[in-house]
């Protein structure tokens, strides 16, 4: 019984989810060291992972992210992480319906 076929293909899965938990592993050990470094709270670190996750995010996502949390907490949050640069607005004023907030690569 020839199992030469069976083994690459388990070897070849393999190697893809250790890629992708390497990868994870990595974003999560980057979160930590941006947080770290700007002596983020919880809640704007997890924001800083979420980032880096998706790169950009508007106020209704992170409201149903952190559903807990008033608004204005929210926005003060993303405040501190526009003031700190890490990430950035985008729109046209506070009232723009498309405005969001998007990652800009800040290192720790």
């Amino acid at each position: 019984m020839d199992l030469t076929g069976w083994v690459e293909f388990f070897v070849t899965g393999l190697s893809a989810q250790l890629s992708e938990v390497k990868a994870r592993g990595e974003q999560a050990i980057r979160a930590d060291v941006i947080a770290a470094s700007k002596k983020l709270n919880a809640r704007q670190a997890s924001l800083v992972a979420t980032f880096l996750e998706r790169s950009k995010l508007t106020l209704a996502e992170t409201e149903k992210r952190f559903p807990d949390v008033a608004r204005r907490t929210l926005q003060r949050d993303l405040k501190l992480l526009v003031d700190a640069g890490l990430i950035g607005e985008r729109g046209h004023g506070a009232t723009d319906p498309t405005r969001y907030y998007a990652w800009l690569g800040g290192e720790p």
